[in-house]
This record gives structure tokens, sequence and C-alpha cells, in this order.
């Protein structure tokens, strides 16, 4: 029994081991001729100018970027590759090596082969029966394909290798790039003193281009050209992949239709005189025009086509009325008699609507004019001769001149005064103006000075003033101090006066219309103005609450965006005295 335990835990050895395996790793050459990246020599550059990049309207950027065609030398070297292979003992051998140990033990712990072996034959028979297991599993077979390590060595050189690489470069001297956009052998812009945008030279077509300047079907392909050093590149862009086409409205009305044919039924809408719409295509006498989301058609006779910068579609005039006369809207018939017609009465009304230069027309500017004017002769009792109107006024000059017929009219005796004034207004150092309607010389509008014009009204003899002031406010200015001082002018200095007007310095005087609701034709403020006061709100309080209540939830009906009105001096001023 003390024979058979070591003979099993033996056997129990031999076969773990029989499962077992190991590895090793070898460097392998895969390249005689490998690339060393890190060993090298720049030998020439030669420099370029490359344009690749698409233009469109969305994107109307042209780029030119400096390249260089740069020639390496690299050295060439053997590359080595490690390598890891496993093995596992065979075993045939294993089980020869093992039976050979195994009677070297038996041998050695029994008396059956041996009679009484010495301790010296014991020890050279475990000798041997351990020579004989080792041995048998130092012959290993190979178990799968070796298995790269990703490791790698370059080693000695065999020789060199030439490459060519183009690269993006950066400027190689100080000096400035230029450039020159020409259309039909006529040179539109030219600069020498560009700028470079890293190894870029960037040029925004739709800014440096006049769109105006082009036909409806321009004939020529716009040249492109840039400059550095010795270096140009020229590059011709068709005037679609920078401007997209519009159509404007050139007579007083137009249909706008959902079919390209003249049929009553077909009508969406009436279009105003320059209205602005997105061309889509031609389709002979009749354009596809988008109007917001939808395609529409309208006559080619109506309309001029303009090319314009992609952005101009988020900027359209599109004005959608129908072409009604005066007398058809509510407020505009039915006015009250609320004062007889009397010689203390009187009215002063400075209206500007048309404008030059990029500013459109004041839309039912000129409607909101004759709707208070009718107010104050048919509703106030003032005398028609007693109504002086100053229409589309360029300067402080033709505002003097109305101002002086006034005083002349208003000598004989104390007046109430009505005034109405509407149009573009601007704040400029804490002072409001309302724009001119023409430009200067220098192409900017000419300022008509409102806190001028307010202290002459205090020149006058009067025993009150309501000042009801339609500005469309142009320059974002969120305080309402400069109102307040405007209005103040008069406030103190006469207890009977009041002042009106139709938004905060940071919010618009939209007008009340919509395409598919209410068509009234007026400005929101003038409109509640006048319903006001043909519901009889006899007070300034009264007046200004039917404001509140009315022009901030229509402005937010129709566009989403605020108008408070703003009253400044005696609430408990009657509308007549």
């Amino acid at each position: 029994m003390g024979i058979n335990k070591p003979f099993i835990l033996f056997i129990a050895l031999i076969s773990a081991l029989l499962f077992q395996g190991c590895s090793s790793t070898s460097w392998v050459v895969v390249d005689d001729q490998a690339l060393d990246i890190n060993d090298y020599e720049l030998i020439s550059s030669r420099y370029y100018l490359e344009s690749t990049n698409g233009i469109t309207p969305n994107q109307p950027l042209i780029h030119f970027d400096l390249k260089s065609i740069n020639t390496y030398e690299y050295a060439e070297r053997v590359k080595t590759e490690r390598y890891i292979q496993r093995y596992r003992p065979r075993i045939g051998y294993v089980l020869l090596g093992a039976a050979g140990a195994g009677l070297s033990y038996y041998a050695a712990f029994s008396d059956q082969l041996l009679d009484r072996p010495t301790d010296e034959q014991r020890y050279a028979l475990m000798g041997a029966g351990t020579l004989l297991t080792g041995l048998s599993f130092l012959n290993m077979k190979p178990v799968g394909e070796p298995t790269k390590t990703g490791e790698g060595r370059l080693l000695r050189q065999t020789g060199t290798a030439t490459e060519i690489d183009t690269t993006n470069a950066r400027p190689y001297n100080t000096d400035n790039p230029g450039m020159r956009i020409s259309y039909n052998n006529r040179v539109l812009v030219e600069n020498v003193e560009w700028d470079f945008n890293g190894g870029r030279i960037s040029i925004n077509l739709a800014e440096e281009i006049d769109a105006g300047i082009f036909g409806e079907n321009p004939a020529h392909n716009l040249v492109v050209e840039a400059f550095y050093d010795s270096l140009s590149q020229r590059k011709e862009v068709p005037v679609p992949s920078v401007f997209e086409q519009f159509v404007v409205v050139d007579v007083q009305i137009t249909a706008l239709r959902n079919e390209p044919e003249s049929n009553p039924g077909n009508i969406l809408t009436d279009l105003a005189e320059g209205s602005q719409l997105k061309l889509v295509s031609e389709e002979g006498d009749w354009y596809k025009v988008l109007y917001g989301i939808s395609e529409t058609w309208v006559s080619a006779n109506d309309v001029r086509m303009i090319w314009r910068p992609s952005e101009f579609a988020s900027d359209l005039s599109v004005i959608a009325i129908p072409n009604v006369p005066f007398g058809s809207v509510d407020v505009e018939r039915n006015i009250p008699v609320l004062g007889r017609s009397s010689l203390n009465s009187g009215a002063f009304i400075l209206s500007n609507n048309q404008y030059e230069g990029e500013l459109s027309e004041r839309i039912y500017g000129q409607r909101d004019t004759k709707l208070m004017e009718e107010y104050f002769i048919q509703g106030f009792g003032v005398r028609s001769t007693r109504v002086i109107k100053a229409m589309n006024a360029t300067s402080d000059l033709m505002v003097e001149r109305a101002y002086s017929r006034l005083a002349a009219t208003l000598s004989d005796s104390r007046h109430n005064l009505n005034v109405y004034i509407n149009g573009y207004a601007e704040i400029r150092d804490g002072l409001v103006y309302l724009l001119g309607s023409e430009l200067n010389d220098d192409g900017e509008f000419q300022l008509i000075d409102l806190q001028k014009l307010f202290r002459a009204f205090n020149n006058l003899d009067l025993n009150s003033i309501k000042v009801f002031a339609d500005l469309d406010i142009l320059n974002d200015d969120g305080s309402t101090q400069a109102l307040e001082d405007l209005a103040s002018i008069i406030t103190e200095r006469n207890f009977a006066s009041a002042v009106f007007f139709a938004s905060r310095p940071d919010q618009r005087s939209g007008i009340f219309s919509s395409t598919n609701g209410e068509q009234n034709r007026h400005s929101i403020f003038t409109y509640y103005l006048a319903e006001a006061i043909k519901q009889r709100n006899m007070s300034m309080n009264a007046i200004y609450g039917h404001l509140e209540r009315n022009v901030p939830f229509t402005s937010r009906s129709l566009y989403e965006r605020p108008q408070n009105p703003l009253f400044f001096g005696n609430r408990e001023l009657e509308l007549l005295n």
C-alpha cells in the first residue's frame, strides 16, 4: 500500500501535464524595404492655390487653399515583427516517458525487479524516471498558427525611397493675398489687401457683389481670382450658385393663385405692390413662387425678377390685402359726432409713409392718416381748414413750414389742439427722431427732431393738447425714458395734456392684417384708437384702457410679439373740452 500512493500521485501529475502547454516568441523579417517614417529628408517643396469647395446660395463662400507639394527621401530598413507560437506535449512521447519512469520507480520501491536495492540504486532509478518524464515533455508540437503581437522593429538600412505628399500649407512670407471678382470682363470687386484664414483665402461672394447688377437671365459666369506672391488661381462661378431669384410685385395689385390659370375661383389672396416672394420656377406666362411653405402662382406680367442672397428670404415683405375703398372697415364708417364744429379746435398731422432706400413703405400709413383726419373733423368738430398736414416730410424744414401754417391758423384765440404723428422713428442719444422720407447726400435718412416740434407746440396759446404718436421705432432700446422725456416737454407745461405712444421703444408697431384672418387695413394702434373714440370713451383714462386691453392681445395673436402702448399726462382729461 505504501508503494501505490506515490505511484498514484505520479500518474495524476502526468495526466495533468498532458493538458498543459507553453508558448514561445520569435522575430520574423516581413519586409526588407520598409519605409522609416521617422528618418526622412525634405528634398523640395512647390506651392500652389487650389479651390475645390462647392458653392451654393446657402453657403456662398469660395475658398482658395494654399497647398504644398513636398518631395521627401525616406530611409528603407529591414522590418521585423514579433510572433507568439503555442505548444502542447505529444501524448505518445509522454506516455512512453511515463511508462519508463513508472518502471524505474517501481524497481526503486519494489523487491520484484531488484532484490533489496540499496539507497544508491533507488536514487539512481528515481533520477532516471524523473529524467525520462522531463524528456518526454520537451518534445512538443505547435498548436495553431503563430499570432502577431503588434510589435515591430526597424533594423539596418537597406536603401532610400522618394515620396511626394500634398498638404495644406501656411503663408510662407508676410505678403497679403489679393482677390478680384469680374463679370462679363468687368471688374466688380478688387482687393489687394485681403487676409488669410490660416492657409485659406475665403471670400463671401454674396457680401462682396451687388446682386442688383444681374438681369433676369445672366449670360455669363462670375470669375473669381485669388493671388498670393507669384501664385494665382481662377475659378468661374455661375450666378445661381451665389444668389437666388425672387419676384417683386410691380403693379398696384396682383392675384396670388393656386393654379397657373386666370380663374376667379383659384385666387388665394391679392398682393399689393412691392410684395416679395421667392421664385421656384418659370412656366410660360406664370411664375411659381413660395408663399410661406406653399407653392403658388402669379402672373409673369405683374412682377419683375431680382437676384438676392438666400437670407433675403427671411426678410421678405408680403402685403396680402384686398383692394377695398376707404369706408369699408368698421371704424371708417358711422363716425360719431362727439362735438360741434368749432373755431376753437385745431389739428396737426405729421405722417411719413413713403421712404427711399431700404425701408419699406409704411403699410396703411396713408390710410391711418385719413382715418384720424376724418375723426378730427367729423367726431371732434375740427374744421377742415384748421387741419394742417405735413405728409412724407423729408426734413425739419418741411415740418417747420407746416407748423408755421398751424400757428397762423390758431393765432386768433385759445385752442384745443389734436396731434397725430406716424412713421418710422429712431432713438439717438436719448432723443426721439422721426425719419425723413428721403435720403441725404451721404445715403442716410434725414432726422426730424420731435423734441423741437413738441417745444414749438408749447409756444401756442392752448387750452389743451392731445398727441397720438404711432411711431415704429427701428432701433432696439428697452428703456422708455426717451419717450417719457419727449412727452414731458408738453405734460410739464400744460396740465390739460396727454401723449400716447403706439408701443415701447423695443417693440414694433404692427399692422392689423393677417393672411387668413381679419383685414382691418390700419395699424393696430390707430385702429383701436379710432375704435375707442367710436365707442364714446371720452376720457384719456378710458381710451388708454381700451388700448391696453386690445393692442397687446392683437399683436401677439397676429405676430407672436408684444406691443404695449404708453401714456403720459392727465388721465382725467376729457377728449373734448
